[in-house]
């Protein structure tokens, strides 16, 4: 049995990726979990095998007939000139994302890294999926600092086809408990909505900052796509200038008082 290893609910395993069969597993839960049609948005098998003997991690949660039902892919990298781990992916099958499968990853992840000495776990998220970003920074304590324009290019899997697919960059310390802003009081906006459109705006310094984002992008996009749209470039904006300015997000609210967004501090390095 692998070194990393989580016995979950139901007979799953969450381990190590050890055989070819289960290499492939790991290949289907990632069409699974996309959607995936085309063959080459699928991480090969040679390229999981070479990250997994030489620093990385991948992960399969297997079921005992061999299939998985989550899947990550990470390897050895560098962010800010700091060694880390980098996730690239982590993916869970259709009528399995209730189960916590995607925190256990994270947990696992952690372990693996605390282990090996890397100091850091970093990954990309869409800025605009609000329930990624409140995992990220509300529930394990991530920091963002980095805003990457159309970070993949054109895709066509089921949750990025026709859309630019910016991404902003997760940094989550491994020996840290980083507590994140959970209230952002009174903070300035960073972003105004003027007859239904929002408007990045430029905020005065201060300790807190506010911005906010649409609860279901997913479903913007699919009624208003020009909304939508409005948003990522009003969000592209405001970030990319905040984190310029020296500021980072270090929580997010998505409560029943409406509110849903990013709270932004001066970075805790500086």
């Amino acid at each position: 049995m692998s070194e990393f290893c989580r016995v979950l609910d139901g007979g799953v395993v969450l381990r190590r990726a050890e055989t070819p069969a289960e290499y492939f597993a790991c290949q289907e839960a990632q069409r699974k979990a996309w959607g995936i049609t085309e063959d080459g948005y699928v991480i090969p098998v040679a390229t999981m095998v070479g990250a997994n003997l030489h620093g990385g991690l991948v992960l399969g949660a297997f079921q005992e007939d061999g299939s998985a039902v989550a899947m990550s892919f990470a390897f050895l990298g560098k962010v800010e000139g700091r060694l880390c781990l980098y996730s690239q992916l982590t993916g869970v099958v259709p009528g399995k994302q209730s189960l916590g499968l995607g925190r256990e990853v994270k947990l696992l992840q952690r372990d693996f890294a605390r282990a090996e000495g890397i100091p850091v776990i970093a990954w990309a998220f869409d800025p605009l999926q609000s329930g990624n970003a409140r995992f990220n920074l509300a529930k394990l304590g991530a920091r963002v600092r980095k805003y990457v324009d159309d970070m993949y290019g054109p895709r066509t899997d089921a949750l990025n086809a026709g859309v630019p697919t910016d991404r902003v960059i997760a940094e989550w310390e491994v020996e840290e408990d980083l507590k994140p802003i959970a209230d952002p009081g009174g903070a300035p906006s960073l972003i105004a909505v003027r007859d239904g459109r929002p408007e990045a705006v430029a905020a005065p310094a201060g300790d807190r900052l506010w911005l906010p984002i649409p609860r279901d992008a997913a479903a913007l996009r699919k009624t208003d796509h020009q909304a939508a749209e409005a948003w990522r470039k009003a969000v592209r904006q405001a970030m990319t200038s905040a984190f310029a300015a020296g500021y980072e997000a270090a929580g997010f609210v998505r409560d029943d008082e409406n509110r849903c967004g990013y709270i932004l501090q001066p970075r805790s390095d500086d």
